[in-house]
């Protein structure tokens, strides 16, 4: 978005976003910086280099700030636009801290685990019926590659798969629990996220437990214990 003023100069107000999408740079795609700034145009048709701010930003580079250094280069025509170089100095917080809860339900099933601590959750699928009968999840681990894990656990007669937006983070897992066959099994799970809830899967019914997250803290993973269903489940957060 450009908004222009000016009687002999013209003087631009820019407001716009760097997207990258670059299959080659997984860590990043998807990901933006937004940009505020501004430049003059000459008589003479050209731009003034300029600095522009970095207000913020998603994906990998949520919350950034910084600075961006431009220089328009080559020679302008109308009909081709401008061309840009810029040089982007922008800092982003890491996450240096990942912390494991639960898990919670039963002792019966295997225990499964994560070998690398995640960074960020991506999406997570639910099958299900009467019980929940497996999960699996994709995330980024602390390198930024992209990993999944599972399913844990048996076939379920439907299937759920939440893919979180770029910004969207969990922030709470909700879960209740029952005895089938004398093993006590995760029988519904609820996801609530800084966008929405997603769920009950399964049979909502008591007693139930919350993963009960900091507020500054998201969920970023998942452990659990499960045969041909879901005997408890655990967050990571960070």
């Amino acid at each position: 978005m450009q908004l222009g003023s000016g009687k002999a100069d013209q003087n631009w107000l820019m407001c716009y976003s760097i997207s990258f999408t670059d299959t080659r740079l997984i860590r990043f795609k998807g990901s933006s910086l937004k940009v505020l700034g501004d430049f003059a145009v000459g008589g003479d048709g050209l731009g003034q280099d300029g600095e522009w701010a970095i207000v913020g930003g998603t994906g990998e580079f949520a919350y950034a700030n910084g600075v961006v250094i431009a220089k328009e280069i080559g020679v302008w025509r109308r009909s081709d636009g401008r061309t840009w170089e810029l040089r982007i100095n922008a800092f982003c917080p890491c996450i240096s801290e990942v912390t494991k809860m639960g898990p919670w339900g039963g002792y019966g099933g295997t225990a499964f685990d994560i070998p690398e601590p995640p960074r960020s959750l991506q999406t997570v699928t639910i099958r299900c019926g009467e019980v929940i009968n497996s999960t699996a999840f994709s995330y980024t681990d602390r390198a930024g590659q992209n990993r999944t894990a599972g399913p844990w656990g048996g076939a379920g007669p439907l299937t759920a798969t939440i893919t979180l937006a770029p910004s969207e983070t969990i922030k709470q897992v909700l879960a209740t629990t029952g005895t089938v066959g004398g093993d006590t099994i995760v029988t519904s799970l609820t996801l609530v996220s800084n966008v929405m809830t997603y769920g009950p899967f399964g049979r909502a019914n008591d007693p139930a437990f919350s993963s009960q997250v900091p507020d500054n803290r998201t969920v970023v993973g998942f452990h659990a214990r499960a045969g041909a269903s879901v005997n408890a489940i655990g967050v990571y957060f960070g």
